[in-house]
């Protein structure tokens, strides 16, 4: 069914590209043809009315002077090319013999003309401009009549005496014509689009298969960590994992034993990303899976089993550093081993104070020694002692000004929020993480857990195991 449904999503974007093919082809077409006739016409017969205009300005500044002789116009001659140096190569006012009565410079191209040959051609009306190869490209060579009155004295003479030969650079009057080349260079960029496209829509496909796995990991990932508003028994949590990429490497678990304790975990999984939330969720679910009792032979086997999994089945660059704890509210005790991670903080307050204990004790972290030794430590708890435990992700984010947060940073948002609910606690916590950021993305997952312990139930515990087995002492 999965593959009914991308079929036709399939054919529609082959449609697309057979189309956007045949677009870009069509316009390609169009667009050289318009080119070639443009090129092979136009541009010429633009060289040709530029050549006439340019022969009616010489015509007009000969009234405008009244010049007799045409050898007073190089002046004039030099100043009209000077004004448009890249559309006119050279002109040239010559005599009926062919010789040359005034010039401009660059003339080396120029056409040779036999006595007679002029006058024949102002005679023909098939008069045709000449193409002539130079130096700097190709040229069209317009010869008019020269318009200017007779010396003193003579009648005017009906055949021209005179004329002006100008020559007009096909490429300077072809930039006239350069949007052209932009309708080719669209059609081939389209076409080139739709070649890329096509060729990477397979990569772009599996690429969003894997986001979609991705996205599914992450809320498979979600799952397996503890609902934040749950409650177990005399105490209340709440903890957050923000991942650096989709899915992390952090874990964190908060679990009631057969016996009446409550198992917390939290870890950091070398690495980041997907390597990392496979191994994460292994190590997981052999805490969940192992005896649930916190004494202390329990907790230190377990730990060294743990650590021998990892070390036989991971690599040796994968390891994980993991706070494992029991909380007996009828002790009231904290028993916990650290495994190479951050020590977390016991925060108690102590009248006008407050006491940091630091969990530290322990042993190396898991998958890096295979003969590894822990060892369980215990911690007396106090009704409203408060339990912080956290991932690097939270002490080494690091500003613009490559400033980390640091343990100093941690401890001061917590006595501001210290009588708050662990949830506000722990928002809060995120939130001042977040703000020392600024701008710069994280990068190490962020996890943070925030528990209150509570002993006051105890009790009420012993109250009723007293009134329980009352009967049976009478």
């Amino acid at each position: 069914m999965m593959r009914r449904r991308v079929k036709p999503k399939f054919l529609w974007f082959k449609i697309s590209i057979a189309l956007g093919w045949l677009l870009g082809l069509l316009l390609l077409g169009q667009s050289v043809t318009t080119y070639w006739y443009v090129t092979s016409h136009l541009v010429r017969q633009e060289a040709v009315r530029e050549a006439e205009r340019r022969t009616q300005s010489i015509n007009r500044a000969a009234r405008l002077t009244d010049t007799r002789e045409s050898a007073t116009l190089t002046p004039i001659l030099q100043e009209l090319v000077r004004e448009a140096p890249q559309q006119i190569a050279w002109i040239r006012i010559l005599n009926a013999q062919g010789a040359v009565m005034a010039e401009t410079a660059n003339v080396a191209a120029a056409p040779t003309y036999t006595p007679g040959m002029l006058t024949t051609m102002a005679a023909s009306r098939e008069r045709r401009p000449e193409e002539r190869a130079t130096q700097t490209g190709d040229v069209i060579v317009v010869l008019n009549p020269l318009r200017i009155g007779p010396p003193p004295g003579r009648r005017p003479n009906r055949q021209p005496g005179e004329f002006i030969e100008i020559a007009i650079n096909l490429a300077g009057v072809s930039t006239h014509f350069g949007v052209l080349r932009l309708g080719c260079s669209a059609a081939i960029a389209l076409m080139a689009s739709v070649l890329f496209i096509s060729l990477r829509f397979r990569n772009y496909m599996r690429g969003k298969h894997i986001e979609e796995e991705l996205s599914l990991a992450r809320r498979v990932q979600n799952d397996l960590f503890p609902n934040e508003s749950s409650q177990a028994q005399n105490l209340a949590f709440a903890a957050k994992c923000v991942p650096a990429y989709q899915v992390g490497g952090d874990l964190y678990d908060v679990f009631e034993t057969d016996d009446g304790e409550v198992a917390m975990v939290l870890g950091d999984v070398s690495g980041k990303g997907l390597p990392a939330a496979l191994l994460m969720g292994v190590v997981q679910g052999a805490v969940r899976a192992s005896r649930g009792t916190g004494s202390a032979a329990n907790h230190e086997e377990a730990a060294e089993r743990l650590n021998h999994l990892l070390c036989m089945k991971t690599a040796r660059e994968r390891f994980v550093s993991l706070f494992w704890c029991y909380f007996d509210p009828v002790a009231p005790a904290l028993r916990y081993i650290n495994a190479g991670h951050l020590p977390p903080l016991l925060v108690r307050d102590t009248g006008d104070n407050q006491e940091v204990i630091r969990l530290d004790e322990g042993g190396p972290v898991l998958g890096l020694l295979p003969g590894a030794r822990y060892r369980q430590a215990s911690v007396p708890i106090q009704t409203g002692d408060l339990l912080i435990v956290f991932s690097d992700g939270i002490l080494e984010a690091a500003n613009a000004r490559e400033e980390e947060f640091g343990e100093g940073g941690l401890i001061a948002a917590i006595r501001r929020n210290r009588n708050k609910l662990p949830a506000e606690i722990c928002g809060a916590i995120l939130a001042d993480v977040k703000s020392f950021l600024g701008n710069e993305l994280p990068q190490d997952d962020q996890t943070l857990l925030v528990v209150r312990l509570d002993v006051a139930v105890r009790e009420a515990r012993i109250a009723g195991i007293a009134q329980a087995t009352a009967p049976l002492l009478r």
